[in-house]
């Protein structure tokens, strides 16, 4: 093997969040010549990341380590952020409580009208303006730019517009990977149905059930980011040593009671996870862009809503032939032409199905094991 190549045989380009966790290490160093290929195993595809200056793992580990904390963050204002959180939440909770207090009464018409204008517009009024300190706290305190929407990504129409244009202004050919990401969150043009908010990517498995957010999850995953952790992702099998502080890609993480041989919410078998692989697999979301189309929103990679497909390419790949790849209308129909996709350079193919385990608002979003077509 040559010193400019690294073969990042702790990922599996069957499972999804491996696939996604390679095309986060290559946006990660996309300042780089670094190109991405595959490498065929016994029993997988493994990512290979050709012409990164960094020639050994551990220096590699070194550099996506650094890459992937974002900056520093002054710990008074952290502190600062995590003040004014509690109070957007106190105030939250107040109104969803009066709400519920007026309900109880059994009012009809005017008189309910006039008691959520008296009692709840106040109380309304004051969230948003907690919620307006909250945000502004976050944006000093977020380590990477995108964080500062919040805890969720399905943000208001006009927000999510608002911080598209201030990442526009701030980026260019060779800084656009905030912009990116955004792009991948969804589209100011797609709502939820009776809402000013936005639909979030497909990708968005985790929504507030158990309390735990997507970006929220992200940004504390930035505060574990080791080099021994990241080299634990790439290049060491999977020892599944982490709690919590999941995207919930791994189809591992589908934990039913007819799928395992004991409770999967014993004390002594939590779910466990690899934090740094979700961490680069959130970072490969900037290759897989969302925007409008004739159902609503399209996702790259995704049919239905419900499936998601990807390609493992012959050759060496940058993040912008990569990103025009897992485009490929091709990709999407329910019968592949292997013959034609071979001729674009796609050695092979796997799906995996987003699945709902539950009822909202307690329900879980999972993968489903991949299937080679």
């Amino acid at each position: 093997m040559q010193a400019s190549e690294l073969v990042l045989d702790g990922l599996d380009g069957t499972n999804p969040l491996g696939f996604l966790a390679a095309l986060g290490t290559l946006a990660v160093v996309r300042d780089t010549e670094a190109r991405l290929g595959w490498q065929r195993s016994a029993a997988t595809w493994h990512p290979v990341l050709y012409d990164h200056p960094a020639a050994a793992p551990q220096a590699l580990c070194e550099v996506l380590s650094q890459a992937l904390k974002g900056r520093v963050v002054d710990e008074r204002a952290d502190e600062a952020r995590r003040d004014r959180q509690k109070e957007f939440e106190v105030a939250r909770k107040a109104v969803a409580d009066q709400i519920k207090e007026i309900k109880s009464r059994g009012l009809r018409g005017k008189e309910r009208r006039e008691a959520f204008d008296k009692e709840v517009a106040p109380l309304e009024r004051s969230r948003e303006a907690k919620r307006g300190a909250w945000l502004a706290a976050l944006k000093e305190a977020a380590p990477r730019p995108e964080l500062a929407l919040g805890q969720k990504i399905d943000c208001e129409a006009q927000e999510f517009r608002g911080y598209a244009e201030g990442f526009l202004a701030d980026s260019g050919p060779g800084n656009r990977e905030t912009l990116d990401l955004l792009a991948a969150f969804g589209s100011d043009a797609c709502l939820m149905d009776k809402s000013e908010r936005i639909r979030a990517t497909p990708f968005c498995f985790i929504t507030g059930s158990g309390h735990q957010y997507f970006l929220d999850t992200v940004l504390q995953l930035l505060r574990v980011v080791t080099p021994e952790r990241v080299h634990a992702a790439l290049f060491e099998p999977w020892a599944y040593r982490d709690e919590k502080l999941s995207m919930r890609w791994d189809p591992i993480e589908d934990r039913r009671y007819a799928l395992m041989d004991r409770d999967p919410t014993a004390s002594d078998n939590k779910s466990r996870t690899v934090w740094m692989a979700n961490l680069l697999a959130y970072r490969g979301l900037c290759l897989l862009p969302s925007a409008p189309g004739r159902k609503g929103l399209s996702t790259t990679g995704w049919s239905q809503g419900s499936c998601f497909t990807w390609p493992i390419w012959d050759g060496r790949l940058g993040p912008d032939c990569v990103r025009s790849l897992l485009q490929l209308k091709e990709l999407l129909e329910p019968d592949l032409h292997r013959a034609n996709l071979q001729a674009r350079g796609i050695a092979a193919t796997f799906r995996s199905r987003r699945i709902q385990v539950g009822n909202p608002p307690l329900h879980k979003l999972n993968f489903s094991p991949a299937v080679g077509l």
